[in-house]
């Protein structure tokens, strides 16, 4: 996939780390699979992660967490 953002890279895939704040809630998620453009490192996440990774912080939120991090889970 090209880049949207460079315009001049391709993704591949990888990892990263998603950090995700609402209030005084931060989530850390490491290992997240995704597309990473080899020329400027924009991040694109697949629909299932990004819905998976948006469960996790919501879930955070609504429990009060103050600071959570944790690792990747495929569903």
């Amino acid at each position: 996939m090209n880049c949207v953002v460079c315009k001049m890279g391709t993704t591949v895939l990888g990892t990263t780390t998603v950090t995700l704040e609402r209030g005084v809630t931060v989530v850390v998620i490491r290992h997240v699979p995704a597309h990473i453009c080899e020329n400027c490192g924009e991040v694109y996440l697949e629909s299932e992660a990004s819905k998976q990774v948006m469960e996790i912080g919501q879930a955070a939120a609504k429990a009060g967490t103050v600071v959570q991090i944790q690792e990747y889970r495929a569903a």
